[in-house]
């Protein structure tokens, strides 16, 4: 009896501590996990060695934009909230879901656009030998992760 109140007890901290380990590496509710992106970014960035004009630049781009996409973040936010009410409404409406659906991929469409564009005018500061190792990295990057 005690064994088995001790594998109890062992199994329920270990699962306490794999919780927070888990709240601890997760963002706010409802928060886009793109700090990955934006923190791989800014590692490939500094091993560019760009010049204090070039990092200025390149952090004006990414402020300009900021705001908007966490406007659109939190609209995605409520839009899943509501498509997720939609799943356990008395009653299916087609023509909500899909309206929320269409709102949903407007959205996603205008933020990959903004990240494109972004990347195409941190792309324009770049030296030509900075543009190099950069895509030398992103491939290398990409190539990973397809393995």
């Amino acid at each position: 009896m005690k064994n088995r109140n001790l594998i109890i007890a062992s199994i329920l901290v270990s699962s306490l501590g794999v919780a927070g380990v888990a709240h601890a590496c997760g963002g706010q509710k409802g928060e886009h996990k793109e700090g990955r992106r934006g923190d791989q970014m800014v590692h490939a960035l500094k091993k560019l060695d760009l010049t204090k004009e070039q990092s200025q630049a390149i952090h004006n781009i990414k402020n300009e934009s900021r705001d908007q996409m966490k406007t659109k973040r939190d609209e995605l936010f409520e839009i899943r909230k509501a498509l997720r009410a939609q799943g356990s409404a008395k009653t299916f409406d087609a023509n909500k879901v899909r309206e929320l659906a269409d709102a949903k991929a407007k959205i996603m469409a205008d933020m990959t656009v903004q990240r494109i564009q972004n990347l195409y005018e941190i792309r324009k500061q770049l030296t030509p030998e900075q543009l190099e190792k950069f895509d030398n990295m992103k491939d290398k990057r990409f190539n990973r992760d397809d393995s």
